[in-house]
């Protein structure tokens, strides 16, 4: 039996992880605070171990024994440059090197974003060989956490996982998106042109890390491509598309895609942090997320995971997203489907 840890168990993509690793017979330990909510994963009756990224000795003693770490721990939106760079870049360093002080270093799995290699050119979507190019803080932190663990490469068996705009159940920045379309039949689209986008869904992702961490190649200090994988679904989308699925899933007949123009956006995003700055939270529209809006399409190809592992997403992207609004659905996040109510805040 396979022995993994996973990082950042307790978020939501670590929860969907820890149950396709218990589902495939690993022995799973999760990597958690002393005052973490690890009631998500109890039913998966891991071995809990107290641990944080910031903190190299404690990682030290919660991977002894490990076969392999994966590592998703991480922050997608902050107020400051220097928060996402000590969680994504030296958390990411100080997982590679406790790692590499293991007697036998576990194979590592890194998640890290597309938002690391930046945008794709219209119509083609990114392939690993491309020139990377971020331009949010966001995706210059998650590549700054690339190039600390690759400093470890030539010790600890480690591949990175690119994905793009992640969904599924329990995910609640793609839960807005579902929510506006199915209360209120508005698709709020931060362009006017028809960008392209990638996506997957957060099972499909995990299913993938589990296969990269058993099938896949590795980074090396010769080919810079090599280890390094996008993971997609197979369909590529425009945001305006992406509504359209959503409305057909959530059983609205009609939606009303209101393109929002970047000045305004901007004027918004920068409202809405300075809101979260007096609040002392991060909030998901923000000025760095509007570069990422800015910058044009965000499609990706999953061709070499293919070529190297055999793996393909199990559903395509329609009934992934019909699979996500019957679970909000279930929650009561979501009106019933068909059924129309008023918008509410």
């Amino acid at each position: 039996m396979k022995r993994a840890l996973v990082t950042g168990s307790t978020g939501f993509i670590g929860c969907h992880l820890v149950k396709v690793l218990f589902e495939q017979g690993y022995q799973v330990s999760c990597l958690v605070r002393e005052n973490s909510n690890r009631t998500k994963l109890q039913r998966y009756s891991p071995d809990f171990r107290v641990g944080d990224v910031s903190n190299v000795d404690s990682l030290r003693k919660a991977f002894n024994g490990m076969d392999v770490v994966f590592h998703l721990a991480g922050i997608t939106k902050s107020n400051r440059m220097s928060t996402l760079m000590r969680v994504n870049e030296t958390g990411s360093e100080n997982v590679a090197r406790a790692c590499d002080d293991q007697p036998t270093p576990p194979v590592l799995v890194v998640a890290s974003s597309l938002a690391a290699a930046g945008p794709s050119k219209p119509g083609i979507p990114r392939t690993e060989t491309d020139k990377l190019s971020p331009v949010s803080n966001y995706g210059l932190s998650k590549l700054a956490g690339e190039l600390a663990v690759r400093k470890f490469s030539d010790r600890v068996p480690t591949s990175i996982v690119r994905p793009p705009i992640v969904f599924g159940e329990g995910d609640r920045d793609c839960y807005n998106l579902f929510r506006g379309i199915a209360k209120c039949g508005v698709h709020l689209i931060p362009s006017l042109a028809d960008h392209q986008f990638s996506a997957i869904h957060a099972r499909d992702l995990c299913l993938a890390m589990q296969v990269i961490s058993e099938s896949g190649k590795r980074l090396n200090q010769v080919d810079s491509s090599q280890g390094g994988y996008f993971v997609a679904d197979e369909q590529v989308v425009t945001y305006a598309d992406l509504g359209k699925l959503i409305a057909k899933v959530v059983e609205r007949d009609r939606i009303w895609n209101l393109r929002i123009p970047t000045p305004l956006l901007m004027a918004f995003a920068a409202f809405n942090e300075i809101i979260g700055q007096i609040r002392g939270e991060a909030r998901i529209v923000n000025l760095d997320k509007t570069r990422e809006a800015r910058a044009g399409s965000w499609a990706c190809s999953a061709n070499r995971l293919k070529l190297d592992t055999g793996f393909r997403c199990v559903r395509s992207l329609e009934p992934r997203l019909r699979q996500t609004a019957e679970w909000y659905e279930r929650q009561g996040w979501l009106p019933t489907r068909g059924s129309v109510l008023q918008c509410s805040p």
